[in-house]
């Protein structure tokens, strides 16, 4: 039996308008509709985070040529793939930057609303 190392959770840092802005927008367009189903939405988005503090390098590297955003990476929400997390891998932490719909034009998303 191979004896597998304890993962190290990053400690996980929500940029403040993650909080006060993405989630309620998210939350809010599918509660329009479905109440459960943005509470299913929520939940994922949490499960997501904890994915990605386990393992900060599971999602991919944004392309870009901007050096800003060089090492932004990108996941899509587990069960909800239309929508994305953006964050940014550190030494101790990983930052959540973005949570998005992936339909957005995101480039015009991060030149207008550059977060860090």
């Amino acid at each position: 039996m191979t004896r597998r190392e304890p993962v190290t959770e990053l400690r996980l840092e929500r940029h403040a308008a993650v909080v006060e802005r993405d989630l309620p927008t998210i939350y809010g367009h599918i509660a329009a509709d479905n109440p459960a189903a943005a509470e299913d939405v929520l939940d994922a988005v949490e499960q997501t985070f904890q994915q990605i503090a386990q393992h900060p390098n599971s999602g991919v590297a944004y392309p870009t040529r901007n050096p800003k955003l060089r090492d932004l990476r990108m996941v899509p929400i587990r069960g909800f793939s239309d929508y994305l997390v953006f964050y940014r891998a550190e030494a101790t932490s990983v930052r959540i930057l973005y949570v998005t719909h992936g339909a957005r034009n995101l480039f015009r998303l991060f030149r207008r609303e550059f977060r860090q």
